[in-house]
Parts: C-alpha cells; structure tokens; sequence
C-alpha cells in the first residue's frame, strides 16, 4: 500500500475528535478504485452518490458501489469485514449510512443528537454515517457525515454556489487516515433562507428589462451542478427543524372578520379601525378586545386539529401601513415605564411619528389569553410568535405562558447599540421563554443598497454567546445572494451554527487559502479592510457608502490587483474577478448614494443633474451586466426593487433612449441607429 501523507483537521471537527495522521490503506491509487462502497440503508443513498461523485471528481477513478449485501454473510474478525468470495473486486470498504454491517463493526448512530455524526477508520473499512433515520427533525446526517470527510480529508471546499465556488483539489492517490469522530451540532434547527424568485425580484427584473424566463435561466446557470452533488445549504449541514410554525400568522384575519366585527381592528390616530386603504394583509389588531382573543384562540384550535402538529403561530402581522391600536384599553395594557420608542401612523395620508413606550406587555397580555385558552383543549400544543418591532425588548409586568416560544428578531451589526440592545433583550426574554429561537434580519443588512457589509466577527461572538445561552435553532432572514460583497458572512454563518465553537479567524484563513492559492494574502487583507468599514459605519451610524471614498476605492482595487497577480491558476482569477464585480458595482452605488443623501432636499443645477444622470445611467448599464454575466456577484434584480426607486426624487427612473440604444446595439451585435 502507498503511504498515507498528513491530514491537517480543520476547526470543524476539533472539538469532536480531530483526524489523525497516519499510514494507511488506498481508496484511491494512481488513479484507479481500491475500495467499494456499501450502502446502509435506503436514506443514505444519496449521500453515498454524493461522495462517489466527488471521488471521482478529484480522482478521476468511480469507487464501485456494491449492492444485494446480506449482512448475515459477511463476518467480522479483529475489526476487519469479510464478504463471501467474488462479492466485491476490492478488500477495502466504505460503508455510508447506519446499518447492520455498521453495527456488527461497533459503529452506529446512538448517542448522536439529530443531525449528528460518526466517522470512523477500521483496519479495512472507513464508515461515514449520521443521526438521520427515525430522527425527522434532522434527516441528513450521513450526508453531514460525507461532507465533513470530504473537506477535513480530501481538502474539498464550497465556498458559494456554483462551478466558480467548489473547490476540489485533483490528487490521484487518496489515502485512508485513523479516523475517530463523533460530533453533534448544538443548534438543533440550522435555518438560512435564501432569496428566489418572487414578486419584488419582478419589481427589479422589470426596471432592467429581464423577464422571468431570463431569471430562471441566468440563475440555473450560475448555480447549475451535477445531480450528485448538493446544493450549498446542504453542503455546508443546515437544516434540521424544531416542527415549530412560524411567520406572521394573521394574514387572514381581515378578510374573515372586518366585516362582522370592525371593533376588533387598531384604533388609528385619526380615530378610525378601518384600515382598508392601509394594506389589509397586514392588518393591525385591537389586542385588548376579549371577543378577538375568543376568536383568534378557535382559530388557532382548528388550525392544530386539522394540520396534524403540535405548533401554531400567533405573531403578529408584519409591519405596513397600519398603526397599532391607539385606544384607550389597548393604552392600559403598555408599562408606562417600559422602553420609548418611536411609532408611525399614516392614517391621515402622511406619515406622522410619535412617542410611545415598548408594546410588549400589551402582546404579552393577549398572547396569554390565546394560549391560556388553546392549551386547555391541547395542553402541550406550543404557540410561536416573535419578540420584533415595537415589542422586542421584554415585558416589564407581563409572565410567558409557559407554552409560548418566542423567535427573538434582534441584533443588528450597523448599528452598535442596536446591537447591544439586541443582547440585552435576548438576556430578558431568555429567563422567562422556555424555548427560544433566533430569527434575525441580520443578513438584510445592505438588501437595499448591494453594498459591502461583513462582520463575521461580531457574528461569531454572538452565535457563540447565544448557543451557549439556549439557542434551540435559527430562522435567518435572509441571504439575498450578494456572493461578492457579503459572501464571506453567509459562509463563516453556516458553519458557525454547525460548530459554534469554530474559530472564525482559522475559518477566514481556511476560505481564501482554499480559495485563492497565491492570492490568499491579499483577499484576506480585502476582506477585513470591508469588515473594518463596516466595524466604523456601525460605531458611527452612517450609511454603508460613506466609507466608500475613491480613496478607499483605489485601495481595494489595489488589493485585487496584487491578488489576481499573485496566482495565474483560472480557477482563482475567476474568483477574485467576482470580487472584482462586487467593487465595481460598490464604486457606482457609493458614488448614487452619496449623491443622494447630500442632495436629497437640493435642487440640483443643470449641470449636476445632468451628471448624476450619467452616473445613474452608467450604474444600470452596469447591473445588466452584472446579471447576464456574473448574477450571483451582487443580486441586482432585487436591488432594483429595494433601492432604485428613491432615485426618482431625483429625476432618475429609467436610462436615458440614447443609453438603452447602445446597450441594445452591444448585446446584439447590431448598428446603434437600427435600435433607436
């Protein structure tokens, strides 16, 4: 047998029993199989596809998967399987998934949490399985289980979506190491949504001039793989559930009852409950009014009896144009000495802000009746809701019913004392709620603006502190598939809430090493200039573009620069070339941005209006490009929808004739006066 080099173990598996150099058997040699794999059961097939895939990928040789195994034949002496004569063309197994011929070798899933792992070496086996059958709340062990072997042994990386991202290093000999793991994630349900296709992106694609069809097709190419191999969220173990019901849960509820019972709806400031102008899927409630918490607590008693799970949410719509109740019982129900914060109200037409304190006490009070009321037909049925908005900061007189989760939306890393307030609140809620998840709109930060935001650090500190606290799970909103600018936190996010305990220092060395070769200096040195950025937009509380001066620019540039000289592989250039396009465009929407926040309430002379026009005109340009050719750089359909719009106070709703003539003659090879 060939000798086995050292394998390095990542920060991933440090707490759980790092792999260990040391000579052993081939799986791979010169490029030809040595071993076969064997399937466990049923559900790991698709993890052992996945790791037959990537074999050969990096390899170049398909390891033969055995099938029609009676484990009754197969014997077990000093730890080493024996299959009868001309089962299998090798002696060196690897057996993927939980099953008999696991257990005969000692090796199975009890004891591991949902999700969890075991990784094992045997003197002609390598098992790699997970806590996934019989376990629902996290289904895809064996597939963490593959994953994790395939970047702690074979150096394998996905640092985002698509070919660009997948870094699987070619070696023609893969040696089997002395393998002890076992690992369990201590956050349960490990939830990052992801931005699609929907009615805002269309918003976008529309002042772009792209079509769904366009969307899909852009995207599926971008992110296109093999059948075989996962998607990003898979790769990187998220998933698992808490069965919890989630979401704003009374989108219904104006449809079904204004009609009968406007009383039950909030008293605007103008003295009016009806809010049909106001965007009734968001309606606001009167939360005072018993005959509403009767009806909503039947509601929520038929929705458990027909949907066949123990959960159902009662949070509260999500904000509109809707005030909160301003009558006076709904007034009675607030702590007069809880936190001040500031309402709208647009009842009038305009928008009027006013002072309020916090409405926590007020929701806490009519959570308790719906949950006083529904667990006495279903004593252990669990009621979700969220600490968010107006009511984030924890009651002052109000107690938790015992049954109510809370999903704490805090933290915001733009904003240092709003973060500190966020800590603050998830101590509070945290020593009254007996079940809290996280559901932060952290990873919205810029959604608006697709500009650099990176605080991976602060991150750490905090799912650290939260896991250690209680964390059951998490619900991000939401990655909105700005790889280039803010790639680096959904990355270190993911493997943060796989191992709170990772060190996001080694995580940050891990992904431009294993991204960038040569040029891994000079992109870590980029990355934590923005991070740096970001540190002083939040102690300062200015916008994202402030710190994006040419000055600033210039230097980033210089750093990929030296980046894309330091390395002549194409793989690398083409990844620091999407780094690239995230500066571009952050050049050109700090450059829109500034001249909007300076001149917002300006009239602007001829001669300015007319630049910043051009330079609007040249960002659109820009943004179709960005699309047709590198889209997951910076997700520019959805910023269209969240930013663009205020450009219109400006003068600036869509390119110039003379601009969209040219784009069309570029890209489809036409003279410019056969478009115009």
């Amino acid at each position: 047998m060939r000798s086995c080099g050292a394998v390095v173990a990542c920060a991933l598996l440090a707490v759980a029993g790092a792999l260990s150099a040391a000579d052993g058997p081939a799986l791979v040699a010169d490029g030809k199989a040595c071993a076969a794999v064997i399937i466990g059961s049923p559900q790991s097939a698709p993890a052992a596809a996945v790791f037959v895939a990537m074999v050969e990928r990096i390899s170049g040789a398909t390891l033969p998967t055995l099938a029609g195994i009676d484990p009754a034949t197969v014997s077990v002496t000093d730890g080493r399987l024996k299959l009868p004569e001309g089962k299998s063309p090798h002696d060196l197994f690897v057996l993927i998934g939980e099953g008999d011929l696991t257990r005969k070798l000692g090796v199975s899933a009890q004891g591991l949490s949902p999700g969890g792992i075991a990784i094992k070496s045997l003197p002609n086996a390598l098992v790699l399985l997970g806590a996934d059958d019989g376990r629902p709340n996290d289904g895809a062990g064996t597939l963490h289980a593959v994953t994790t072997f395939l970047e702690d042994a074979l150096g394998v990386r996905y640092l985002w979506p698509g070919e660009t991202g997948l870094i699987a290093p070619p070696r023609k000999t893969i040696l089997l190491s002395t393998l002890d793991t076992r690992f369990s994630p201590t956050v349960r349900q490990r939830q990052i949504r992801f931005l699609h296709y929907h009615d805002r992106v269309q918003i976008g694609l529309d002042r772009l001039g792209f079509t769904k069809e366009d969307f899909d097709r852009t995207m599926k190419k971008a992110i296109g793989a093999a059948p075989q191999q996962p998607s990003w969220a898979a790769w990187q173990r998220l998933g698992g559930t808490l069965g919890l019901a989630g979401g704003h849960a009374f989108g219904y509820i104006w449809d079904k009852y204004a009609k009968d019972h406007p009383e039950w709806f909030a008293m605007q400031l103008n003295g009016s409950r009806d809010q049909s102008k106001l965007g009734t899927d968001r309606a606001r409630l009167c939360k005072s009014n018993l005959e509403l918490v009767e009806a909503v607590a039947r509601d929520k008693i038929e929705e458990l009896e027909k949907g066949g799970r123990g959960s159902v949410s009662i949070s509260p719509n999500d904000g509109g144009r809707a005030g909160f109740c301003v009558c006076h019982n709904c007034k009675q129900l607030d702590a007069p000495d809880g936190p001040k914060i500031t309402l709208w109200d647009f009842s009038t037409g305009v928008r009027k802000d006013y002072e309020a304190v916090s409405l926590t006490d007020r929701m806490v009070w009519f959570w308790n009746g719906i949950a006083g009321r529904v667990c006495k037909a279903h004593p252990d049925a669990l009621l979700t809701t969220y600490a968010y908005s107006a009511y984030v900061a924890p009651p002052v007189r109000e107690k938790l019913h015992p049954n109510i989760v809370i999903g704490f939306v805090g933290f915001d890393y733009l904003r240092d004392k709003s973060r500190a307030d966020g800590k603050a609140s998830w101590d509070g809620w945290s020593k009254m709620a007996r079940k809290m998840f996280w559901r932060p709109n952290l990873l919205l930060a810029g959604r608006r603006e697709g500009l650099p935001a990176i605080y991976v650090h602060k991150m750490a500190e905090d799912v650290r502190y939260l896991a250690k606290g209680g964390l059951i799970g998490t619900d991000f909103d939401s990655c909105c598939q700005n790889w280039a600018v803010q790639g680096l936190n959904y990355y270190v996010l993911a493997r943060l809430l796989w191992n709170a305990d990772a060190n996001v220092d080694e995580m940050i060395d891990d992904y431009c090493r294993a991204g960038f070769n040569a040029a891994a200096p000079e992109v870590k040195r980029y990355l934590l200039k923005i991070e740096e950025l970001t540190n002083r937009t939040a102690a300062e509380e200015v916008s994202l573009a402030a710190p994006y001066t040419p000055e600033v620019i210039a230097e980033l540039r210089g750093m990929l620069d030296a980046a894309d000289k330091a390395e002549t592989d194409p793989g690398v250039r083409r990844r620091v070339a999407m780094l690239r396009t995230g500066l571009e465009f952050t050049d050109l929407q700090s450059q829109c941005y500034r001249w909007y926040d300076q001149n917002e309430k300006a009239a602007l002379g001829k001669e300015d209006k007319a630049a910043f026009l051009q330079l609007m005109d040249r960002k659109w340009v820009l943004m179709r490009r960005i699309f047709k050719e590198d889209t997951l750089a910076v997700n520019v359909a959805y910023l269209c929808w969240g930013g663009e719009a205020r450009f219109g106070k400006m003068g600036w709703s869509k390119p110039s004739p003379a601009v969209r003539a040219q784009v069309e003659a570029d890209e489809h090879g036409r003279p410019e006066e056969t478009v115009r």
